[in-house]
């Protein structure tokens, strides 16, 4: 079932040190609706009963007991052909995307841009706060890119699959990883 996928790819973010314990969300589309994590869920301890569904149509209210990012994952699903979402918080992305001046992040390496091509960085609509992120623009970025990082905050990655966005992810964190080992070299 999509939760066991679901909570095998919150295993492995948080078995990398992509995801503090409280940190980060996950979800999976079904036909008319999706599973996401509740708020405050330890990605390395999940379980079913930690998984709250929600309905696709943007009119339907949100449970109160699901992820602060849950207008996201919905937005998402509503603009692009995602079928899972990964938010992380994968360390040399964030802080590739703090010390970047640029709009992106290009990678070096032949998986990467095989992979990922061009990874939009944005900025952050709730600086220091946890009240979720702007849903439109990290949306209309997904329309271009399986992978965006938001400055000062974390990473989406999106896929066909709850695999194929941790994979994106799991290369997101690569690529930022390689290139910040090219810039500290000079």
């Amino acid at each position: 079932m999509i939760i066991d996928e679901l909570i095998t790819v919150g295993e492995q973010l948080y078995r990398r040190g992509l995801q503090t314990p409280r940190s980060g969300n996950l979800s999976a589309r079904t036909d008319r609706s999706f599973f996401i994590t509740r708020t405050g869920t330890n990605m390395g301890l999940l379980t079913r009963a930690q998984f709250v569904q929600v309905c696709i149509d943007e009119n339907i209210p949100v449970p109160p007991e699901a992820s602060v990012e849950t207008s996201v994952h919905r937005g998402v699903y509503n603009r692009t052909e995602a079928r899972a979402v990964v938010h992380a918080h994968p360390p040399y992305a964030i802080a590739l995307a703090q010390v970047s001046g640029e709009e992106g992040i290009t990678p070096i390496h032949n998986e990467g841009l095989a992979g990922l091509r061009w990874i939009p960085v944005i900025g952050t609509s709730v600086a220091g706060e946890d009240t979720g992120e702007d849903v439109a623009s990290i949306a209309a970025q997904l329309q271009r890119s399986p992978a965006l990082v938001i400055r000062g905050h974390g990473a989406f990655t999106i896929g066909g699959s709850p695999d194929e966005a941790l994979y994106r992810m799991f290369l997101l964190e690569e690529v930022c990883k390689i290139n910040a080992i090219v810039k500290s070299i000079g």
